[in-house]
């Protein structure tokens, strides 16, 4: 009986299971989803953000956000953060990694807390866009700038 109530679904994966994103978009919503969900607590400030990111970058006009997300969602319960990093970061162009990452940041921060695995995979990500680090831990300080007063609102 223990199987059906299993929600993490990572009990019968079966060994030939892959993912690779189908396009940009994809990865971009596969490595943000990676990140705000890798301490298996996503808020829904957290899903606000992500969705007024999707609604507002013109690289998503045309796309269809739920059949991707459905794909990335099924993606990070079977094979977890790191690996949906992995087989997406390639898929993004050089020039809106800065971006991504800046998204991310915001993403990550928008529920008001960073937890220890958030944190972790976000330098993770910073290695794996393969981002210059005093690019990086600029964009997280202009981030964390623009978000001083939003934990007391």
């Amino acid at each position: 009986m223990e199987g059906v109530f299993n929600t993490t679904g990572r009990m019968n994966v079966p060994d030939s299971y892959t993912y690779t994103p189908q396009n940009e978009q994809e990865a971009w919503i596969a490595i943000m989803h990676a990140c705000v969900a890798v301490d298996d607590d996503v808020a829904d400030a957290e899903l606000d953000e992500m969705a007024q990111t999707l609604a507002d970058r013109p690289l998503f006009e045309g796309h269809d956000i739920m059949a991707y997300t459905r794909r990335v969602f099924y993606a990070h319960v079977q094979l977890g953060s790191k690996i949906l990093i992995d087989n997406s970061v390639d898929l993004i162009a050089e020039e809106s990694r800065p971006a991504l990452f800046a998204h991310t940041i915001q993403l990550v921060l928008s529920d008001c807390v960073v937890t220890e695995k958030e944190e972790e995979l976000i330098q993770y990500l910073h290695s794996a866009l393969d981002m210059d680090e005093k690019e990086a831990q600029a964009i997280v300080r202009d981030i964390l700038i623009r978000n001083e007063g939003r934990k007391h609102e």
